[in-house]
C-alpha cells in the first residue's frame, strides 16, 4: 500500500492515542477532586453562573486590568480560533475529503485567514511572554523549566503550521488549492521557499511538518494536564462552581454535631470546590502580587499554597486511584487516612506537598488575594479551613497570645478581657439610651452595635462618641445595647475557633431577634460584614449599614451641614471588610468630600486594591512574625507619601495600626489620623442636641 493509503490509518492510530492518553488524565483529575466533601452549596441558577464563565473565562475580565494581561487575552482568543482550523487538521489526517469549505466559501475564507493571522499574532505573544519573564522578572512570577517548555510547545505548533503551510502553498498541495489567497501570512512564508522545487514542497517538506505539527499539537495536548496549563482544564468548572450560595465575605458554618473532625489537615477533608481550586490556578502571580503578608516578607504565598495542596493531592489521592478500578467514581472511604498532611509544623518540616503552620498565621484574611484572581480561587476559605483545624483540634495549635485572647473572649466576651459588666459604661457617660426588649423596636431608627473597640478602647471610643454626637445633631433616633451586646465573634472565626464564634453568633442572633432589631448601625467593619453575612446563617437577618455609609446619606439628605476643615490634605485608608470584601469604596469619599477645602488625595493602592493595615485575620492580637517589616509600617509609609496631614479611617482596628505605624515613622507632629467620623463631627455647623438619641433629658 502506499503512503496516501497508509496516512489516514496511521494517523488515527495516533489521534486516538494520543487522545486516550489525554482523556485518561483528564479522568484522572475528575477522580481525584471526587475524593473531596461534597460540594458546600447548589447549583441553582444556571444561567447566572454561565454567565460567570463567560465574563471571568472568555471576556477575562480580571486579566485585563493588570499589564500584559491583554496579552494572555490575545494568547487565549487566538487558540480559540485556531481551534477551529484545527479540528479541520484533525479530521483531515483522518478523513483527507473532509472539509470546512462545505460552510461556504467566505466562511472558510474567513476561518482560513483568522487561523492565520492568530498563528502569527500567537509568537509575538509568546516573545512577550519570554521578554517579561526573562528581562522584567516579576518577583511575583514563578520561573520554571516547564514553564519554557509550555512556551516552547506553544511556538512549536505555530512554527510547524506556518511551515505545513507554506511548504503547501509552494507545491500546489490539494489541502489549499483554490484558497491560498485567505492564507495572507503563509503565502509570505511560501514566497520564501523559492529555492525548494514543487516536487519537493508538496511531497515530503510537506508531510515533514505536517507530521511535525500534529505530533507537536499532541505533545502539547497530553502536557496540560500535568502542567501550569491545568488551568486551561481546570478554570471554567472553578468559575461555574464559584461561591453564589453565600457572599464571599462569610465563612461556611460547621456542623459540630454530626463531625467528628473540625477543620481541614488531610486533603479529602476539603470540598470537591477547593480542590478544583487547586486545578484552577493559572499561576499568574497576582494573589502574590497583591498579598501584604507576602509583600513584607512572611512564609505566606498565596499561589504556592494552592500549589501544595495540589501536590498532596496528587500525593495521597493517586495511592487510592491505583487500588481502584478505572471507572471507580466513589468517594473517598471514611477510613481512609492521607499519609502526608496537610500542615507541616513549621516551614523548617515542610514537605513536598505541604504547607506549614506558619504560613497558616501569616494570613490576615484581607481578601487581596481572592479579589485579584481571575479564576475565582477562594484561598482565604482555604486558609481558614487549616486554621479550623489548628485551633480546634491541635493541642498548642495557636500562639500564647491568641490562647489569651480566646480566653478573653470566653470570659468577658471581648478580647481585651475587661470585665463584660463595663461594656456600657461609656454609654453611660453619654446618656446615651439602652435599649431593652420592653420596648418597642419601631422607637429607634437603628441599634447601633458598639462593638468591642467602642466599648473597651479609649481610641476608639473616640470614633463612637463623635458618631453619636453626628447621629445626635441629625436627629436620629438611636439605642444601644449596653451589657446585653456581646463580641460578634469575628476574632474567634478568623483565628479559628469556629467553636467559640458558633456560641457567641447564636446568642447574639437570640438576642437581638428577642428584641426584634431590623436595622443595625457599626462603625466596626469586622461587625459589619459578621452582622450582615455571617449572621443570616443562624437566623439572624437584619439590614446592617457601616457608620460611613449613614454619615454619607445623612449629609445628602441634609440633615447634617458641614463647615470648612483646618486639614488640607486627607488620605482614606480602605478598611479590608469594608472596601475590598463588601465592595463599599465611595461612601467615605463622599463623606471627606463634602467638607469644603479639604482635598481627597489616593494612596497608589485604594478602594477595592487596597493594602491591608495587618489586624485582620486576629492579627490584631497575635505578635507579627518575619519578614523584613510590619504590615502596617508597610501600609503607613503608603498614606505618608501622599503628603496628607490626615489618614482616614473606617476601622478601629485600622485606627489602632495607622497610629502605631505613624509613631514609629517619627510623624506624629505632622500627621494626625482620625475617623471618618471625628473628621465630620469636627467640620459640623451645628451644635449637637442634647439626648436626641432618645435618652430622657436632666431636669433643669
Amino acid at each position: 500500500m502506499t503512503y496516501g493509503a497508509l496516512k489516514p490509518f496511521i494517523f488515527a492510530v495516533f489521534f486516538l492515542g494520543s487522545m486516550g492518553l489525554f482523556a485518561h488524565s483528564v479522568w484522572r483529575m475528575v477522580r481525584l477532586a471526587r475524593l473531596g466533601g461534597d460540594y458546600p452549596g447548589t447549583f441553582g441558577d444556571i444561567v447566572d453562573r454561565i454567565g460567570k464563565v463567560i465574563y471571568f473565562a472568555f471576556f477575562q475580565r480580571k486579566v485585563v486590568h493588570y499589564r500584559f494581561g491583554w496579552n494572555h487575552v490575545i494568547i487565549f482568543w487566538s487558540f480559540l480560533i485556531i481551534t477551529v482550523g484545527h479540528t479541520e487538521f484533525l479530521l483531515r489526517g483522518m478523513f483527507p475529503a473532509f472539509s470546512l469549505s462545505f460552510l461556504g466559501t467566505p466562511i472558510y475564507s474567513a476561518i482560513l485567514f483568522g487561523g492565520d493571522i492568530m498563528a502569527f499574532i500567537v509568537l509575538f505573544a509568546v516573545a512577550a511572554a519570554l521578554f517579561r519573564r526573562l528581562v522584567i522578572k516579576p518577583d511575583w512570577i514563578h520561573l520554571s523549566s516547564e514553564g519554557f517548555f509550555i512556551l516552547g510547545l506553544i511556538t512549536g505548533v505555530m512554527v510547524t503550521y506556518f511551515a505545513a503551510m507554506g511548504f503547501a502553498i509552494r507545491g500546489q498541495h490539494p489541502e489549499v488549492a483554490g484558497h491560498e489567497h485567505a492564507l495572507v501570512l503563509s503565502n509570505i512564508v511560501a514566497s520564501s521557499l523559492g529555492g525548494f522545487s514543487v516536487s519537493a514542497s508538496a511531497g515530503p517538506l510537506y508531510e515533514t511538518f505536517w507530521w511535525s505539527h500534529a505530533v507537536v499539537l499532541m505533545v502539547f495536548l497530553n502536557v496540560i494536564p500535568h502542567s501550569k496549563h491545568i488551568h486551561l482544564l481546570g478554570a471554567i468548572p472553578n468559575i461555574f462552581m464559584y461561591k453564589k450560595d453565600k457572599p464571599s465575605a462569610s465563612l461556611t458554618r460547621l456542623d459540630f454535631e454530626n463531625s467528628e473532625v473540625w477543620g481541614v489537615n488531610q486533603v479529602n477533608e476539603f470540598s470537591v470546590k477547593a480542590l478544583v481550586d487547586t486545578y484552577a490556578c493559572t499561576e499568574c502571580g497576582r494573589c502574590d502580587m497583591h498579598c501584604p503578608a507576602r509583600r513584607t516578607g512572611k512564609p505566606l504565598e498565596p499561589q504556592q499554597l494552592i500549589h501544595d495542596i495540589r501536590d498532596n493531592l496528587y500525593i495521597n489521592g493517586d495511592k487510592v486511584l491505583a487500588e481502584r478500578k478505572l471507572f471507580d467514581f466513589s468517594k473517598a472511604p471514611e477510613e481512609w487516612e492521607p499519609e502526608l498532611p496537610l500542615v507541616a509544623e513549621s516551614e523548617a518540616e515542610r514537605k513536598h506537598g505541604q504547607t506549614s503552620t506558619d504560613v497558616l498565621w501569616a494570613c490576615t484574611s484581607c481578601g487581596a488575594c481572592v479579589e485579584a484572581c481571575p479564576v475565582l480561587i477562594d484561598h482565604v476559605d482555604t486558609i481558614m479551613d487549616m486554621r479550623r483545624y489548628q485551633s480546634m483540634m491541635v493541642e498548642g495549635g495557636v500562639s500564647t497570645e491568641l490562647a489569651n485572647t480566646f480566653r478573653n473572649l470566653e470570659n468577658q466576651s471581648n478580647p481585651w478581657g475587661v470585665g463584660a459588666d463595663k461594656r456600657e459604661d461609656w454609654a453611660k457617660q453619654l446618656g446615651l439610651k439602652i435599649w431593652d426588649s420592653s420596648e418597642s423596636a419601631s422607637s429607634f431608627e437603628y441599634l447601633f452595635w458598639v462593638g468591642c473597640a467602642g466599648s473597651f478602647d479609649n481610641r476608639a471610643q473616640k470614633t463612637v462618641k463623635a458618631f453619636s454626637e453626628i447621629l445626635d445633631a441629625a436627629g436620629v433616633t438611636y439605642a444601644v445595647l449596653g451589657n446585653a451586646e456581646g463580641c460578634t465573634g469575628d476574632t474567634a472565626r478568623r483565628g479559628g475557633n469556629e467553636y467559640m464564634f458558633d456560641t457567641m453568633a447564636q446568642a447574639n442572633v437570640e438576642t437581638l431577634n428577642d428584641m426584634g432589631v431590623k436595622k443595625v448601625v457599626t462603625a466596626c467593619p469586622h461587625c459589619f460584614n459578621t452582622l450582615k453575612h455571617e449572621y443570616p446563617a443562624f437566623g439572624g437577618n437584619y439590614e446592617v449599614v457601616h457608620h460611613t455609609q449613614l454619615i454619607d446619606q445623612l449629609i445628602k439628605d441634609d440633615r447634617i451641614q458641614l463647615n470648612g476643615a483646618e486639614m488640607k490634605k486627607v488620605t482614606f485608608h480602605d478598611p479590608c471588610f469594608l472596601g475590598r470584601w463588601n465592595n463599599e469604596v465611595e461612601a467615605p469619599r463622599s463623606s471627606l468630600a463634602a467638607v469644603n477645602r479639604l482635598q481627597v488625595v489616593e494612596m497608589k493602592e485604594h478602594g477595592k486594591k487596597s493594602f491591608c493595615c495587618g489586624a485582620g485575620g486576629a492579627q490584631m492580637w497575635m505578635e507579627e512574625h518575619g519578614g523584613h517589616t510590619r504590615v502596617n509600617l508597610e501600609r503607613t509609609k503608603h498614606a505618608l507619601d501622599t503628603g496628607a496631614d490626615v489618614i482616614a479611617v473606617g476601622c478601629p482596628f485600622c485606627m489602632t495600626m495607622m497610629e502605631d505605624g505613624v509613631k514609629s515613622h517619627d510623624a506624629e507632629e505632622k500627621v494626625k489620623v482620625l475617623d471618618v467620623a471625628e473628621v465630620i463631627r469636627d467640620a459640623m455647623k451645628t451644635p449637637v442636641p442634647k439626648a436626641a438619641s432618645g435618652a430622657e433629658e436632666e431636669s433643669a
